[in-house]
């Protein structure tokens, strides 16, 4: 029985990751990466849109299983912002992306409708806006414009919505007091800050307005909430702040998210998560669901980094079983031991002998365990001559009783465009477990930035 059947785990496994396109010179190839953050996702017509930074638009049905879809606004801006009105989506993005899209098919054709005008019919050029439509049909549009300044909040015309129908409203500036605001690694910098990535969510008539800060290069990026009768404030401070953070583990950066209502109708929150692995800032996306405490104040429930259910669930003590196992490997170059593979941190790598076509990592488990699930991520590096796609073919293996090894999760068929994979299986019952890496994309040497299989001990019922 598949027992984690319907599960995601973090950061998620979504396919055709763009190359930043803001990259440095291009000649020099340790200046390419895979970026793929501030994501605003929506629910419309029964149908999930996921729309990030340096792409445009992927969809699912169930909010596990992405498609990416090729549109006329691809790399339109960073981060992008979507609202529903009347049965079409507005869309409008960062700096150069100061504008207003629409469209009734958001696989389809979007229209420019033309550049964001405030009340002075002056164009603005807003960072990490957030289009909001109220249950009155008025769109409010939040935004930055820089250090320390904070979120303003502006209602839009309803007869041109690239206009500003009135003065913009200041609904709060960053705030030193408030430590986790603070610039840097360890918040040890109370001059300045970034509070950015905007995001508004209404829940039992309170207008929940959600921001980040204090620089998405920092493993303390975290998401911080104010509260207000009224969609432009005033708003208070929650006490319950931030709302979502984790400086250490396999998730961390967490921040710029968006909410967005849930196959069962609860609320769900997707964010970036920060990987900075060659350069100063390369990403990822995870989600977790949102909860209210009795003082009606948003969190979210997470980071998780194990398999959960969209109820928000976790699979009864299912937990990570290599993490920190004795672990072997056919090779390894200097620096990238076969330890850093499982070590529970996205930011070191298990890297194999280039002369090691197909090398495999070995794990003693040190008992019987269940086996019901893994997550693998894929050690890669973007060159100029290899922009995409990033297949990876692999093959996970077990041992149950004497020598002989048996096939778990075949896909050396590498037919997944991506470097994150999340697989599920019947459960079995194993001691150890090998995984062998048989395709790479062109350029790359074979390697594992994590390798965590879950499931739980034999003995527990």
């Amino acid at each position: 029985m598949n027992e984690l059947k319907n599960s995601y785990c973090n950061p998620l496994a979504i396919p055709s990751i763009p190359v930043g396109r803001n990259a440095g010179d291009k000649e020099n190839a340790g200046d390419w990466w895979r970026e793929f953050g501030d994501p605003t996702v929506i629910r419309f017509k029964e149908r999930y849109y996921l729309f990030p930074s340096c792409g445009m638009i992927w969809y699912s049905d169930d909010m596990i299983h992405w498609h990416f879809q090729a549109i006329n606004l691809y790399d339109v801006g960073w981060a992008p912002t979507v609202t529903e009105k009347a049965g079409r989506l507005y869309l409008s993005a960062s700096w150069e992306g100061s504008q207003i899209w629409t469209t009734e098919d958001p696989l389809g054709h979007w229209e420019c409708l033309g550049e964001i005008r405030d009340e002075n019919n002056q164009p603005l050029k807003w960072a990490d806006p957030a289009l909001f439509t109220d249950d009155d049909g008025t769109i409010y549009a939040y935004y930055s414009l820089g250090v320390n300044r904070g979120i303003f909040v502006a209602r839009l015309r309803d007869d041109d919505v690239t206009r500003f129908a009135g003065a913009p409203v200041h609904c709060f500036a960053y705030n030193p007091e408030h430590k986790w605001e603070r610039f840097g690694e360890f918040n040890q910098n109370p001059y300045f800050s970034h509070l950015e990535g905007a995001s508004m969510t209404k829940y039992n008539c309170k207008y929940y307005l959600q921001y980040s800060a204090a620089g998405a290069e920092w493993r303390n990026y975290a998401v911080g909430c104010y509260i207000a009768d009224s969609p432009t404030g005033p708003f208070r401070y929650q006490k319950r702040n931030p709302v979502l953070i984790q400086r250490h583990g396999m998730i961390n950066g967490c921040g710029h998210n968006s909410i967005v209502e849930g196959p069962d109708g609860e609320l769900w929150c997707f964010y970036t998560i920060l990987m900075r692995r060659y350069r100063g800032l390369e990403r990822r996306i995870a989600m977790d669901i949102v909860r209210f405490d009795e003082n009606g104040e948003m969190y979210v429930d997470g980071p998780s980094e194990t398999p959960r259910f969209l109820d928000g669930s976790y699979p009864d003590k299912v937990a990570n079983l290599t993490s920190g196992q004795p672990v072997r490997a056919t090779s390894f170059v200097p620096g990238h031991e076969s330890g850093l593979a499982i070590d529970n941190y996205i930011r070191t790598w298990y890297e194999a002998d280039p002369s090691d076509r197909q090398p495999s990592l070995n794990i003693d488990l040190q008992g019987r365990f269940n086996l019901m699930g893994g997550r693998f991520i894929f050690n890669e590096k973007i060159t100029p001559h290899h922009p995409s796609p990033a297949f990876f073919g692999f093959l996970i293996e077990y041992l149950s009783d004497g020598d002989n090894w048996t096939i778990l999760c075949d896909r050396r068929n590498a037919d997944f465009d991506g470097h994150i994979r999340y697989e599920t299986w019947d459960t079995v019952t194993a001691t150890r477990v090998r995984l062998t890496i048989t395709q790479v994309p062109s350029g790359n040497i074979p390697g594992v930035i994590d390798f965590s299989i879950f499931g739980k001990a034999e003995i527990e019922k």
